[in-house]
């Protein structure tokens, strides 16, 4: 193959990953590639440097991003849902052990709920998938997802997203 062939090969799969990533396709495509679970994204020297921990009080906590992949399922379907958050500890190595809850929610009420009460934050930056299946006998509507997260010693955050069912 020459290299003219090779551009325009490469070209084409440019094309073609773009208009994936702008259509309801993408999110299939983003969730069949993640596996549920937990993965450490960046040690914590590097969190420590990006948000300027020496300066903060601790330990400092940011939720990066809260996503559902895709945000439109047909009942029976699942989704991913991915959170991934930063964390300076008091020590390198300290977590942050707290509760957390995890709802959703149709028409304004609870219709799934989940606890953890050991939940541990750990140092660094931490991506967490998950996946939820839809019911095949879900309502067609707006739904959302939310989780809040306490500790003992003050720690917390809440993040919610919505997503359809249609």
């Amino acid at each position: 193959m020459g290299h003219t062939s090779v551009a325009r090969a490469t070209l084409v799969l440019l094309l073609l990953v773009s208009l994936a990533c702008s259509s309801p396709v993408a999110g299939k495509v983003r969730r069949s590639i993640r596996d549920p679970g937990q993965y450490n994204a960046a040690l914590p020297e590097a969190v420590w440097k990006k948000y300027g921990c020496a300066r903060r009080k601790l330990p400092y906590l940011r939720i990066e991003s809260f996503e559902l992949s895709p945000e439109r399922v047909k009942p029976g379907e699942e989704f991913n849902h991915r959170w991934v958050y930063s964390l300076c500890p008091v020590t390198p190595t300290s977590i942050v052990s707290g509760k957390l809850d995890t709802r959703i929610f149709f028409k304004g009420q609870p219709i799934v709920a989940d606890t953890n009460e050991g939940f541990e934050l750990k140092p660094g930056r931490w991506v967490i998938d998950t996946f939820v299946e839809v019911p095949p006998q879900a309502e067609p509507g707006v739904y959302s997802i939310e989780i809040r997260f306490f500790s003992p010693e003050g720690t917390k955050f809440a993040q919610r997203r919505t997503f359809g069912v249609k």
